[in-house]
């Protein structure tokens, strides 16, 4: 019964708002907007935006990929001094569609690794070292897979995951300490891509109107003020040491005004990621470094709890009360922590 329950409720978020979509006419006219970012011309056309950040000449590069949704310019959370006393630049890209990085209609985790590498090219980077945060944390997992012999390392913050990695054990902690809307997403998404209905989820919103509208009833409502998903000790963050994110990055992540690159990420995790991380290259694995905070109300601790089970050469650390972001962005004892110890691992 909850199975079908859950796959009603499917067809209806999908269906109704994308037939409002094809039948609205008061969507009014697609946004204009201007490419300001540096970018780099992929082989297939498309642009990929980024910006750099650090000392040109720096010792260590890393490229930054940002949760969801956001964009290239969430490194602005990582202190420069201390980037600085490290000697590492950082590059921040805008996964496709988000920021001022050209949409990929049916992308996928292997996809982005391949314009990551496009963009390290673009730099004249043989290799480097790879940053992920939360929805960053799948397509850092994927890069690692994918271009072994060009990851040095690999960090990743809050990293989300799919649900279909738990064990029994992991998923009965999973239901039993994720508040019940969270947790009843996390299901819905996990039970509706693993059928064919993600087909008519990729149909109806991998599309412009229907990015446009699920953008205007469903995202820009959330991000209005994103404070009230998060947990206290986020918030507070938010307030005291990092306004950035609500007055630059996410105007900035959202300004192409489609919802299309956020269901995509949401499909992207939910599904089976086309390779399980066991299956990454050894050489790589001791260079995987997970931190995460308990209380985090986007990603529950258990995924990366789960991944260390996976690959149990990769190094984990649970911040008590850290929450989702508070930890690394607003502890800068701990931030610094975390950049030394990717560095100390790199190969």
């Amino acid at each position: 019964m909850t199975t079908f329950r859950l796959s009603a409720a499917c067809i209806v978020l999908a269906v109704v708002p994308a037939l409002i979509a094809l039948f609205s006419k008061h969507l009014g006219a697609p946004v204009k907007w201007a490419r300001t970012a540096p970018y780099v011309k992929l082989s297939d056309g498309r642009c990929l935006a980024y910006e750099v950040r650090g000392n040109p000449k720096a010792k260590h590069t890393a490229i930054y990929v940002h949760g969801t949704p956001s964009c290239r310019l969430e490194f602005l959370g990582l202190n420069q001094g201390i980037l600085d006393t490290l000697d590492l630049r950082l590059i921040g890209v805008d996964k496709p569609g988000y920021g001022q990085s050209d949409p990929h209609y049916g992308r996928s985790l292997q996809s982005f690794v391949k314009d990551l590498e496009e963009l390290a090219d673009h730099h004249q980077l043989q290799r480097f070292l790879l940053i992920g945060v939360s929805g960053g944390g799948p397509f850092s997992w994927a890069a690692a897979r994918y271009a072994p012999r060009r990851v040095q390392g690999v960090l990743i913050f809050s990293g989300a995951g799919n649900l279909g990695i738990l064990n029994t054990e992991e998923k009965t902690q999973f239901d039993a300490q994720v508040s019940g809307i969270h947790r009843r997403i996390a299901h819905f998404l996990h039970s509706t891509y693993s059928t064919p209905l993600k087909n008519l989820l990729k149909y109806l919103f991998e599309t412009k109107i229907g990015g446009r509208q699920l953008y205007s009833t469903i995202l820009r409502p959330l991000m209005r003020d994103p404070r009230r998903f998060m947990a206290e000790a986020d918030a507070k963050c938010l307030d005291e040491g990092h306004q950035a994110y609500l007055t630059k990055i996410i105007p900035e992540a959202l300004m192409q005004e489609s919802a299309t690159p956020w269901v995509q990420d949401l499909g992207l995790f939910s599904s089976h990621w086309g390779f399980n991380v066991s299956d990454i290259d050894p050489s790589v694995k001791p260079t995987i470094h997970l931190w995460h905070g308990t209380g985090d109300k986007q990603v529950h601790e258990v995924m990366s709890v789960a991944f260390k089970r996976l690959v149990p050469e990769a190094h984990l650390r649970i911040i008590q009360t850290g929450a989702h972001f508070q930890y690394f962005v607003c502890n800068l004892k701990l931030q610094e922590e975390a950049l030394t110890a990717l560095l100390r691992t790199a190969t």
